[in-house]
């Protein structure tokens, strides 16, 4: 513990040797040992405890409420994140069991099928349907 309610060592050490004049020499070996027993008493106590800790948190509330502000920033981004993935990766279901959403540009599934990849047709409203070539005439 290096402050004691914010008065240090050289602060002590100047109250001591002022309390020695003025108390004088007889009565300051007495006054010491009883003030002494009752710091120990004091700094044993539950209360002292309770303070401690209420003034470390007082002490490090900066550097708490920069870290849960970033924490909040770190878990917007997750959430975020997490919403792009899923609206990524939402798949819908026709009733015919056609799946929509989804493109399979590498033919995984359709080679499974034993079909070609079609691609989706382009949503370019000046071309017609007789413009985008067909994959079944290649084959």
């Amino acid at each position: 513990m290096d402050t004691l309610c914010g008065v240090g060592l050289p602060e002590l050490v100047i109250v001591a040797l002022l309390g020695f004049v003025v108390i004088g020499p007889e009565r300051s070996r007495g006054l010491a040992l009883n003030l002494g027993r009752t710091m120990s008493k004091v700094m044993r106590s539950p209360w002292f405890s309770e303070f401690q800790q209420i003034t470390n948190a007082l002490r490090n509330l900066p550097t708490t409420l920069v870290r849960m502000a970033e924490l909040e920033e770190a878990q917007a981004d997750i959430q975020r994140t997490i919403s792009d993935i899923e609206r990524d990766t939402k798949v819908e279901i026709k009733p015919g069991g056609e799946k929509q959403g989804i493109s399979d540009p590498w033919g995984i599934r359709n080679t499974a099928a034993g079909t070609t990849f079609q691609p989706d047709p382009p949503s370019d409203p000046d071309l017609s349907e007789s413009d985008i070539p067909d994959a079944r005439e290649d084959a």
